[in-house]
Protein backbone atom coordinates (compact mmCIF):
# COMPACT_ATOMS: atom_id res chain seq x y z
CA UNK A 1 0.00 0.00 0.00
CA UNK A 2 1.50 3.42 -1.03
CA UNK A 3 1.24 5.74 1.92
CA UNK A 4 0.35 9.91 1.27
CA UNK A 5 3.06 12.21 2.08
CA UNK A 6 1.68 14.38 4.98
CA UNK A 7 1.78 18.29 4.19
CA UNK A 8 4.42 18.69 7.75
CA UNK A 9 7.54 17.16 6.20
CA UNK A 10 9.13 20.18 4.99
CA UNK A 11 12.36 19.74 3.50
CA UNK A 12 14.85 22.47 3.20
CA UNK A 13 17.29 22.56 0.57
CA UNK A 14 19.91 25.64 0.05
CA UNK A 15 20.15 27.67 -2.88
CA UNK A 16 24.08 28.76 -1.93
CA UNK A 17 26.57 26.51 -2.59
CA UNK A 18 24.04 23.50 -1.99
CA UNK A 19 25.46 19.59 -0.92
CA UNK A 20 26.27 18.04 -4.03
CA UNK A 21 24.81 14.63 -2.27
CA UNK A 22 21.40 13.18 -2.04
CA UNK A 23 20.28 15.08 1.17
CA UNK A 24 18.28 18.36 2.22
CA UNK A 25 20.03 20.33 5.00
CA UNK A 26 16.75 20.31 7.64
CA UNK A 27 13.89 18.25 7.12
CA UNK A 28 10.98 20.06 9.94
CA UNK A 29 8.60 16.82 10.38
CA UNK A 30 5.02 17.96 12.51
CA UNK A 31 7.03 20.18 15.49
CA UNK A 32 10.85 18.90 15.12
CA UNK A 33 13.36 20.03 12.33
CA UNK A 34 16.42 17.93 11.75
CA UNK A 35 19.29 19.05 10.58
CA UNK A 36 21.51 16.98 8.42
CA UNK A 37 25.09 16.72 9.75
CA UNK A 38 27.70 20.00 8.86
CA UNK A 39 31.15 19.83 8.22
CA UNK A 40 33.32 22.69 7.28
CA UNK A 41 32.93 23.02 4.16
CA UNK A 42 31.77 25.08 1.20
CA UNK A 43 31.29 22.54 -0.91
CA UNK A 44 33.95 24.17 -3.55
CA UNK A 45 37.38 23.79 -1.59
CA UNK A 46 36.45 20.79 0.49
CA UNK A 47 37.31 22.85 3.93
CA UNK A 48 36.20 26.68 3.56
CA UNK A 49 38.79 28.94 3.80
CA UNK A 50 37.25 30.67 6.79
CA UNK A 51 37.30 27.31 8.84
CA UNK A 52 40.98 26.72 8.07
CA UNK A 53 43.86 27.84 10.49
CA UNK A 54 45.52 31.20 9.38
CA UNK A 55 48.95 29.48 8.00
CA UNK A 56 50.61 32.73 8.88
CA UNK A 57 49.52 32.46 12.42
CA UNK A 58 48.78 28.80 13.42
CA UNK A 59 49.32 29.38 17.16
CA UNK A 60 46.35 31.97 16.69
CA UNK A 61 43.09 29.78 17.24
CA UNK A 62 43.09 26.22 16.89
CA UNK A 63 41.59 24.37 13.88
CA UNK A 64 38.67 22.93 15.70
CA UNK A 65 38.01 25.95 17.23
CA UNK A 66 37.58 27.65 13.55
CA UNK A 67 35.91 24.72 12.02
CA UNK A 68 33.05 24.54 14.52
CA UNK A 69 32.47 28.24 14.20
CA UNK A 70 32.30 27.40 10.74
CA UNK A 71 29.79 24.62 11.12
CA UNK A 72 27.66 26.45 13.96
CA UNK A 73 26.99 29.42 12.21
CA UNK A 74 26.09 27.51 9.07
CA UNK A 75 23.75 25.64 11.31
CA UNK A 76 21.85 28.73 12.35
CA UNK A 77 21.20 30.09 9.24
CA UNK A 78 19.80 26.66 8.12
CA UNK A 79 17.63 26.47 11.28
CA UNK A 80 16.17 29.93 10.66
CA UNK A 81 15.38 28.97 6.88
CA UNK A 82 13.78 25.80 8.15
CA UNK A 83 11.78 28.04 11.22
CA UNK A 84 13.43 27.66 14.24
CA UNK A 85 16.70 29.02 16.35
CA UNK A 86 19.65 27.85 17.98
CA UNK A 87 18.00 28.30 20.84
CA UNK A 88 15.45 25.69 20.42
CA UNK A 89 17.70 23.10 19.55
CA UNK A 90 17.00 19.77 22.22
CA UNK A 91 19.68 17.26 20.58
CA UNK A 92 22.84 17.36 18.91
CA UNK A 93 24.97 14.62 17.62
CA UNK A 94 28.55 15.51 17.64
CA UNK A 95 30.95 13.28 15.87
CA UNK A 96 34.90 14.00 16.23
CA UNK A 97 37.53 12.48 13.79
CA UNK A 98 40.42 12.79 17.12
CA UNK A 99 38.94 13.27 20.45
CA UNK A 100 41.78 15.47 21.39
CA UNK A 101 39.81 17.77 19.35
CA UNK A 102 37.10 17.96 21.84
CA UNK A 103 38.16 20.99 24.21
CA UNK A 104 38.74 23.27 21.25
CA UNK A 105 34.87 22.57 19.86
CA UNK A 106 33.97 22.85 23.26
CA UNK A 107 34.73 26.39 23.89
CA UNK A 108 33.28 27.29 20.88
CA UNK A 109 30.21 25.22 21.53
CA UNK A 110 29.71 27.09 25.12
CA UNK A 111 29.48 30.59 23.23
CA UNK A 112 26.64 29.57 21.19
CA UNK A 113 24.51 27.52 23.92
CA UNK A 114 24.57 29.35 27.08
CA UNK A 115 21.02 26.99 27.75
CA UNK A 116 22.68 23.93 26.32
CA UNK A 117 20.36 21.02 24.28
CA UNK A 118 21.66 17.27 25.37
CA UNK A 119 24.48 16.27 23.14
CA UNK A 120 26.29 12.84 22.20
CA UNK A 121 29.56 13.27 21.12
CA UNK A 122 32.04 10.39 20.20
CA UNK A 123 34.65 10.08 17.81
CA UNK A 124 34.13 8.43 14.42
CA UNK A 125 36.81 6.58 12.48
CA UNK A 126 36.50 8.43 9.32
CA UNK A 127 34.42 11.79 7.85
CA UNK A 128 33.28 12.45 4.22
CA UNK A 129 35.29 15.50 3.76
CA UNK A 130 39.05 15.18 4.02
CA UNK A 131 40.91 17.82 6.56
CA UNK A 132 37.15 17.62 8.38
CA UNK A 133 37.94 17.03 11.92
CA UNK A 134 34.06 17.17 13.33
CA UNK A 135 30.52 16.74 12.15
CA UNK A 136 27.83 18.23 13.73
CA UNK A 137 23.65 17.63 13.58
CA UNK A 138 20.92 18.91 15.53
CA UNK A 139 17.06 18.44 16.70
CA UNK A 140 15.13 21.58 16.89
CA UNK A 141 11.73 22.62 17.82
CA UNK A 142 10.13 24.80 15.65
CA UNK A 143 9.23 28.50 16.68
CA UNK A 144 5.58 28.33 15.90
CA UNK A 145 5.00 24.60 17.36
CA UNK A 146 3.73 26.07 20.62
CA UNK A 147 6.56 23.38 22.60
CA UNK A 148 8.62 24.77 25.27
CA UNK A 149 11.64 23.07 25.99
CA UNK A 150 12.12 21.79 29.59
CA UNK A 151 15.63 20.83 30.80
CA UNK A 152 16.32 18.19 33.50
CA UNK A 153 18.42 17.80 36.44
CA UNK A 154 18.68 14.87 38.40
CA UNK A 155 20.93 13.49 41.37
CA UNK A 156 22.76 11.26 39.05
CA UNK A 157 26.55 12.41 37.90
CA UNK A 158 26.78 16.33 36.45
CA UNK A 159 28.13 16.14 33.44
CA UNK A 160 31.67 17.80 32.90
CA UNK A 161 30.69 19.61 29.86
CA UNK A 162 28.19 22.38 28.69
CA UNK A 163 25.20 19.71 28.17
CA UNK A 164 21.87 18.94 30.28
CA UNK A 165 20.91 15.40 30.89
CA UNK A 166 17.64 15.30 29.78
CA UNK A 167 15.19 17.31 27.80
CA UNK A 168 11.38 17.19 27.80
CA UNK A 169 9.51 18.42 24.17
CA UNK A 170 6.04 17.95 25.12
CA UNK A 171 5.36 14.16 24.61
CA UNK A 172 9.23 13.16 23.80
CA UNK A 173 12.50 13.34 26.19
CA UNK A 174 15.44 13.45 24.82
CA UNK A 175 19.09 12.32 26.75
CA UNK A 176 22.35 13.29 26.50
CA UNK A 177 24.70 10.01 25.58
CA UNK A 178 25.89 8.77 29.04
CA UNK A 179 28.89 6.82 29.74
CA UNK A 180 29.91 5.09 33.18
CA UNK A 181 31.89 7.76 35.17
CA UNK A 182 31.20 9.24 37.99
CA UNK A 183 33.06 12.97 37.04
CA UNK A 184 35.48 12.45 39.82
CA UNK A 185 37.17 9.90 39.51
CA UNK A 186 36.51 8.36 35.93
CA UNK A 187 35.04 4.80 35.64
CA UNK A 188 33.99 4.04 39.29
CA UNK A 189 34.24 0.48 41.02
CA UNK A 190 31.15 -0.48 40.65
CA UNK A 191 31.32 -0.03 36.70
CA UNK A 192 34.57 -1.95 36.90
CA UNK A 193 34.92 -5.85 36.79
CA UNK A 194 37.47 -7.60 39.32
CA UNK A 195 40.55 -5.91 39.71
CA UNK A 196 38.81 -2.65 38.18
CA UNK A 197 39.10 -4.91 34.51
CA UNK A 198 37.01 -3.37 31.87
CA UNK A 199 33.57 -4.58 31.93
CA UNK A 200 31.18 -4.35 29.31
CA UNK A 201 27.90 -5.19 31.26
CA UNK A 202 29.03 -3.41 34.59
CA UNK A 203 29.40 0.02 32.38
CA UNK A 204 25.90 -1.13 30.48
CA UNK A 205 24.51 -1.36 34.20
CA UNK A 206 26.23 2.24 35.54
CA UNK A 207 25.14 4.00 32.57
CA UNK A 208 21.59 2.57 32.15
CA UNK A 209 20.30 3.12 36.48
CA UNK A 210 21.91 7.06 36.20
CA UNK A 211 19.84 7.68 32.78
CA UNK A 212 16.72 6.54 34.54
CA UNK A 213 17.26 9.01 36.93
CA UNK A 214 17.65 11.59 34.56
CA UNK A 215 14.44 10.27 32.42
CA UNK A 216 12.51 10.65 36.01
CA UNK A 217 13.90 14.15 36.44
CA UNK A 218 11.85 14.83 33.07
CA UNK A 219 9.06 13.42 34.03
CA UNK A 220 9.33 9.82 32.12
CA UNK A 221 9.57 6.51 32.97
CA UNK A 222 12.01 3.44 32.49
CA UNK A 223 9.38 1.57 30.53
CA UNK A 224 8.69 5.13 27.93
CA UNK A 225 11.44 4.40 26.49
CA UNK A 226 11.34 4.00 22.82
CA UNK A 227 14.19 4.56 20.73
CA UNK A 228 18.37 3.38 22.51
CA UNK A 229 21.40 3.89 20.75
CA UNK A 230 24.46 1.80 21.84
CA UNK A 231 28.05 3.29 21.12
CA UNK A 232 30.42 0.41 21.37
CA UNK A 233 34.23 0.78 20.74
CA UNK A 234 33.66 -2.98 19.58
CA UNK A 235 30.79 -4.18 18.30
CA UNK A 236 31.84 -7.79 18.91
CA UNK A 237 31.05 -7.85 22.17
CA UNK A 238 27.40 -7.14 22.05
CA UNK A 239 26.66 -10.01 23.51
CA UNK A 240 28.27 -9.06 27.08
CA UNK A 241 25.96 -6.09 26.32
CA UNK A 242 22.71 -7.56 25.73
CA UNK A 243 22.01 -9.42 28.56
CA UNK A 244 22.73 -6.32 30.82
CA UNK A 245 20.45 -4.32 28.08
CA UNK A 246 17.55 -6.69 28.70
CA UNK A 247 17.65 -6.69 32.46
CA UNK A 248 17.35 -2.82 32.40
CA UNK A 249 13.50 -4.03 31.40
CA UNK A 250 13.73 -0.30 29.51
CA UNK A 251 9.94 -0.24 27.54
CA UNK A 252 10.03 -1.82 24.07
CA UNK A 253 12.39 0.43 22.35
CA UNK A 254 13.78 -0.14 18.70
CA UNK A 255 17.70 -0.48 19.41
CA UNK A 256 20.63 0.34 17.46
CA UNK A 257 24.24 -0.70 18.58
CA UNK A 258 26.94 1.19 16.61
CA UNK A 259 30.80 0.56 16.79
CA UNK A 260 32.23 4.03 16.95
CA UNK A 261 36.18 5.43 17.05
CA UNK A 262 36.62 6.89 20.74
CA UNK A 263 34.91 7.86 23.66
CA UNK A 264 35.99 10.97 26.06
CA UNK A 265 36.28 9.53 28.97
CA UNK A 266 39.26 7.01 29.72
CA UNK A 267 38.62 3.44 30.37
CA UNK A 268 34.76 3.83 28.89
CA UNK A 269 33.81 1.67 26.55
CA UNK A 270 30.30 2.37 25.53
CA UNK A 271 27.71 5.34 25.47
CA UNK A 272 24.12 4.98 25.57
CA UNK A 273 21.33 7.96 24.21
CA UNK A 274 17.87 7.16 24.84
CA UNK A 275 14.22 8.92 23.51
CA UNK A 276 11.45 8.17 25.96
CA UNK A 277 7.54 9.20 24.97
CA UNK A 278 4.65 9.74 27.56
CA UNK A 279 2.06 10.08 25.10
CA UNK A 280 -0.72 7.49 24.51
CA UNK A 281 -0.22 6.89 20.91
CA UNK A 282 2.39 4.16 21.10
CA UNK A 283 2.48 1.70 18.18
CA UNK A 284 4.20 -1.23 18.61
CA UNK A 285 5.03 -3.42 15.10
CA UNK A 286 3.17 -7.17 15.18
CA UNK A 287 6.87 -8.63 13.93
CA UNK A 288 10.03 -8.42 16.50
CA UNK A 289 13.67 -8.90 16.08
CA UNK A 290 15.51 -11.35 18.64
CA UNK A 291 16.68 -7.77 20.10
CA UNK A 292 13.27 -6.05 19.97
CA UNK A 293 11.05 -4.17 17.54
CA UNK A 294 12.41 -2.92 14.38
CA UNK A 295 10.58 0.55 14.35
CA UNK A 296 7.90 1.78 17.10
CA UNK A 297 5.68 4.53 16.39
CA UNK A 298 4.79 7.23 19.24
CA UNK A 299 2.92 9.71 18.46
CA UNK A 300 3.92 12.19 14.91
CA UNK A 301 7.31 10.28 15.15
CA UNK A 302 8.51 6.67 14.10
CA UNK A 303 12.16 5.51 15.38
CA UNK A 304 13.63 2.75 13.59
CA UNK A 305 16.26 0.57 15.14
CA UNK A 306 19.96 0.27 13.20
CA UNK A 307 19.46 -1.81 10.54
CA UNK A 308 22.25 -3.51 9.01
CA UNK A 309 22.55 -6.73 6.80
CA UNK A 310 22.28 -9.97 9.10
CA UNK A 311 21.22 -7.91 12.22
CA UNK A 312 18.44 -10.11 13.12
CA UNK A 313 19.88 -13.40 12.61
CA UNK A 314 24.06 -12.95 12.68
CA UNK A 315 24.46 -13.75 9.27
CA UNK A 316 25.03 -11.76 6.10
CA UNK A 317 22.08 -12.63 3.72
CA UNK A 318 22.43 -14.38 0.70
CA UNK A 319 20.85 -11.75 -1.18
CA UNK A 320 23.96 -9.35 0.06
CA UNK A 321 26.55 -11.40 -1.53
CA UNK A 322 28.10 -10.45 -4.93
CA UNK A 323 27.60 -13.51 -7.05
CA UNK A 324 31.37 -15.08 -7.34
CA UNK A 325 30.57 -15.90 -11.40
CA UNK A 326 29.78 -12.22 -11.69
CA UNK A 327 31.98 -10.41 -9.45
CA UNK A 328 32.01 -7.02 -11.80
CA UNK A 329 28.39 -7.09 -12.60
CA UNK A 330 27.14 -6.03 -8.63
CA UNK A 331 28.58 -4.43 -5.30
CA UNK A 332 28.75 -5.72 -2.21
CA UNK A 333 27.53 -1.76 -1.14
CA UNK A 334 25.00 -1.32 -3.22
CA UNK A 335 23.35 -4.92 -2.72
CA UNK A 336 23.55 -4.07 1.17
CA UNK A 337 22.19 -0.48 0.77
CA UNK A 338 19.27 -2.07 -1.23
CA UNK A 339 18.43 -4.51 1.72
CA UNK A 340 18.78 -1.98 4.52
CA UNK A 341 15.96 0.04 2.88
CA UNK A 342 13.82 -2.39 1.69
CA UNK A 343 13.65 -3.70 5.51
CA UNK A 344 13.28 -0.05 6.43
CA UNK A 345 10.24 0.29 4.68
CA UNK A 346 8.66 -2.98 5.80
CA UNK A 347 9.58 -2.12 9.36
CA UNK A 348 7.93 1.67 9.30
CA UNK A 349 4.98 0.28 7.27
CA UNK A 350 4.46 -1.52 9.93
CA UNK A 351 3.76 1.37 12.98
CA UNK A 352 2.00 3.59 10.09
CA UNK A 353 5.40 5.22 7.98
CA UNK A 354 7.29 4.71 4.74
CA UNK A 355 10.60 5.36 3.51
CA UNK A 356 9.19 8.21 1.91
CA UNK A 357 8.68 9.83 5.23
CA UNK A 358 11.97 9.61 7.07
CA UNK A 359 12.95 12.83 8.23
CA UNK A 360 16.53 12.18 9.37
CA UNK A 361 18.74 9.15 8.87
CA UNK A 362 22.13 8.18 10.73
CA UNK A 363 24.45 6.23 8.13
CA UNK A 364 27.17 4.13 9.48
CA UNK A 365 29.51 3.03 6.78
CA UNK A 366 32.40 0.87 7.03
CA UNK A 367 34.64 2.09 4.20
CA UNK A 368 33.94 5.38 3.01
CA UNK A 369 35.13 4.72 -0.23
CA UNK A 370 31.36 2.90 -0.27
CA UNK A 371 29.99 6.24 -0.45
CA UNK A 372 29.56 6.78 -3.87
CA UNK A 373 27.63 3.50 -4.65
CA UNK A 374 25.66 3.75 -1.54
CA UNK A 375 24.70 7.00 -2.45
CA UNK A 376 23.29 6.10 -5.90
CA UNK A 377 21.15 3.42 -4.88
CA UNK A 378 20.30 6.10 -1.98
CA UNK A 379 18.86 8.58 -4.62
CA UNK A 380 16.70 6.16 -6.40
CA UNK A 381 14.62 5.44 -3.48
CA UNK A 382 14.41 9.07 -2.36
CA UNK A 383 12.28 11.14 -4.52
CA UNK A 384 12.85 14.04 -1.96
CA UNK A 385 16.40 13.36 0.09
CA UNK A 386 16.13 13.59 3.75
CA UNK A 387 18.18 14.70 6.27
CA UNK A 388 21.43 12.77 6.98
CA UNK A 389 24.44 12.26 8.71
CA UNK A 390 27.18 9.73 7.08
CA UNK A 391 30.23 8.95 9.17
CA UNK A 392 32.43 5.92 9.08
CA UNK A 393 31.70 2.97 11.71
CA UNK A 394 34.03 0.52 13.20
CA UNK A 395 33.36 -2.94 11.94
CA UNK A 396 29.77 -3.93 12.63
CA UNK A 397 28.81 -6.99 14.85
CA UNK A 398 27.82 -9.21 11.47
CA UNK A 399 31.24 -10.02 9.54
CA UNK A 400 30.99 -8.68 6.33
CA UNK A 401 28.33 -6.19 6.95
CA UNK A 402 29.26 -2.52 5.52
CA UNK A 403 26.70 -0.77 6.51
CA UNK A 404 24.00 0.86 9.50
CA UNK A 405 21.13 2.75 9.13
CA UNK A 406 18.92 4.06 11.68
CA UNK A 407 15.92 6.21 10.64
CA UNK A 408 13.58 8.92 12.22
CA UNK A 409 10.42 9.31 10.14
CA UNK A 410 6.96 10.94 10.80
CA UNK A 411 3.96 9.28 10.85
CA UNK A 412 1.97 8.93 8.05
Amino acid sequence: MSLPRKSSLVHTRSAQNPAPIWQSEAVRAGAFIFTSAKLATDWVSAIAPEAQADQQFPHFGCPSERQTEYILRSLAQTLEQAGSTLDRVIKAHVFLLDSAQFPGFDRVWKRYFPNPPTRTTVGADGLLIPGALLEISLIAVASDSGITPQPAKSDAPRPLTKKVEAIRAGDFVFTSGQLAHDAVAGVPAEAAGAGHQVDLAKQTTYTLNNMVRSLAAAGAEPTDVVKAQSLLLNTREQEQFLPAWRDAALGTPSLAVTGIGSLLVTGTIIEIDLTAYTGTDLRLPVHRGPHGPEAVGCGELVFSAGIYPGFDTGELPAECVVHEAYPYYSSAISLQTEWVLQRLDAALREVGSDLAHIAKAQVFLTDLSDFALFDAVWRKHFQTPPARSVVKASPLPVEGARIAIEVIALTA
